[in-house]
């Protein structure tokens, strides 16, 4: 015995499952906000500008440790805090800025992002 009612709300629940992962799926992913930093020799420590992304961290970290390599300056591992707007990444920088000031470290800020280094990697 079929139950209309049932089957209807069945349908209706299928659509909309259905319909929702289309808008999903059609919506671009949120991007984070992010600075990337390394500690280098001699107390240093390099902090790039800050940056929206959607990219993965560890090509992030990738990206900004081969543009150190690539301007000669030595590092650490790479560091790449996020944060979900760009106001609390101003914050979250500015303070690792006047703490390792603070610290006796020499801060040297880059004028890095990933976007303009994909331009300067990409010159012959």
């Amino acid at each position: 015995m079929r139950i209309p009612y049932l089957n209807a709300a069945f349908e209706k629940a299928v659509f909309l499952g259905a319909a929702t992962g289309l808008v999903l799926a059609a919506t671009p992913a949120a991007a984070d906000w992010r600075y990337c930093l390394a500690r280098g020799p001699a107390r240093t420590v390099y902090l790039s500008a800050p940056f929206s992304t959607i990219a993965a961290m560890p090509s992030l970290d990738a990206a900004f440790g081969r543009m150190l390599d690539r301007t000669q300056r030595a590092h650490h591992p790479v560091q790449c805090p996020r944060a979900d707007d760009a106001a609390a990444l101003r914050a979250m920088r500015l303070t690792a800025l006047r703490y390792n000031r603070q610290d006796g470290e020499t801060v040297v800020e880059l004028d890095w992002t990933p976007d303009r280094d994909a331009v300067v990697a990409a010159k012959p």
